[in-house]
This record gives C-alpha cells, structure tokens and sequence, in this order.
C-alpha cells in the first residue's frame, strides 16, 4: 500500500468477506485504523471527494489495469491533495474531530450498508457523533446520534453533499 499512496496509483478495495463493497480510487493515508482516499465517481469518471474506511475491513486490494486507467476523463485528483489535516485523522474519533467543520457528511454504519446519514457534526464525545441531519431535499432535520465503533464509512466533499448544500443555501 506504500507504494500506492506514495506513487497516488488508483486502487480498487475489496473488502470481502466483511463487506460486499470495491471502492475505488487514490488512498492518501492508511494506519491500523482507517483507511482514507479520495473516491473515483465510476459515473463521471473523475475524482469526487474523500471516503474513510476502517483499514481492519480490507482484505485485499489491487491496482487499476490500462484500460481502468483510461477511463478517467478528468484526473483531478490533484484538486483534493493536501486538503486534509492527514497528520491528525490516526482513528475515526480523530478523523471526526477534523470533520468537525465540514458543511456536510455521509456517515454509513454496520447496522445498515444500503442507507445513511447525511449532515454537519453537531457535537463529539470519545465514543459518540451527533449529527443534525439534512434530508434528500436539503431541509434540516433532528439529531441522531451514532456509535463511533459502529461507524463503517464516512464520505464528504463529494458532489453529492456539496449538491445538497447549494440547495440548503439557496432556501
């Protein structure tokens, strides 16, 4: 994985038999507890945001053929290094702490791969994040409040929240 991060080589994630995922994209930094990259968007074939993952999960991973390479229309990977305060994100809990300021997040947990949470950090303890939740129509909700262990994914800086921010702005 060294090799990977310090050569930003596109990479594909599985994370079978835990998971029935492939993530795919540029890691920036991987510890003993997370796994942090920038996503590729398989839909415009560019770089979209960063996605973290608990490192423990991978079980294998492999980097991009030619003709994955290829694929990239816009390699605009080089718009997301060195936005992240990588030195402070070792753990989830720190990761979140760094998060702290971002508009908007997506937060996947065990309990349920096929949906998640989306919204700005409300509050932080050692083992919990509340957030205030924003719907599909950007209009603020309540507080949930997650189990930072249960947390499998986090994503942010995507097109997807930033989409729904302009929309919260232009209400």
């Amino acid at each position: 994985m060294e090799n990977a991060i310090k050569n930003r080589i596109p990479i594909h994630v599985d994370l079978l038999p835990n998971r029935d995922e492939v993530y795919s994209g540029i890691c920036i930094k991987d510890n003993k507890s997370v796994f942090i990259f920038i996503c590729f968007n398989e839909e415009t074939h560019e770089y979209d945001g960063f996605a973290i993952i608990r490192s423990e999960e991978i079980e294998k991973y492999r980097y991009w053929d030619k003709e994955e390479l290829e694929e990239i229309k816009n390699d605009n990977y080089l718009e997301f290094i060195d936005q992240l305060p990588l030195d402070n994100m070792n753990s989830f809990h720190d990761t979140l702490e760094a998060l702290r300021e971002k508009e908007l997040i997506a937060i996947f947990t065990s309990e349920d791969n096929d949906s998640y949470y989306v919204g700005k950090i409300d509050s932080l303890t050692e083992t919990k994040v509340i957030l205030k939740l924003l719907s599909e129509s950007s209009e603020w909700l309540d507080l949930v409040e997650i189990v930072i262990d249960e947390i499998t994914y986090i994503s942010f800086d995507t097109s997807y929240e930033t989409d729904l921010m302009k929309n919260v702005l232009q209400q």
